[in-house]
């Protein structure tokens, strides 16, 4: 989820300063929210915002979809393995990881 504040403050031909004196939350607060640089929003903050929008949190708050993490074990590793043991292959894992990258630069670096 994320809050959409920036498109509606621009229409109202506001700045962040001016949206931010309005609602009486910080200047950084209005800017982290456009940037989405924040983790949540509480609720009186976006009612803040909505009044001085003149808007409903419908309006403010949009579902962003994210792909979920990837978490080893169950059903995502067992792709993994079945994905790696169907395409056989030069694989670089754990300590050998860094031995190769060197060796490639090396061998790139070479006239």
């Amino acid at each position: 989820m994320r809050v959409h504040t920036q498109q509606l403050r621009e229409e109202r031909k506001l700045s962040q300063g001016e949206l931010a004196a309005r609602a009486g939350v910080r200047r950084d607060t209005v800017s982290a929210l456009e940037r989405g640089k924040t983790q949540g929003i509480q609720f009186d903050t976006l009612a803040r915002l909505c009044e001085a929008l003149a808007c409903e949190p419908g309006d403010l708050l949009i579902l962003v979809e994210v792909e979920p993490p990837l978490v080893l074990g169950g059903d995502v590793e067992d792709a993994i393995v079945r994905e790696r043991l169907a395409n056989p292959g030069r694989r670089i894992d754990g300590p050998s990881f860094l031995q190769a990258l060197l060796d490639e630069e090396a061998h790139a670096a070479q006239p």
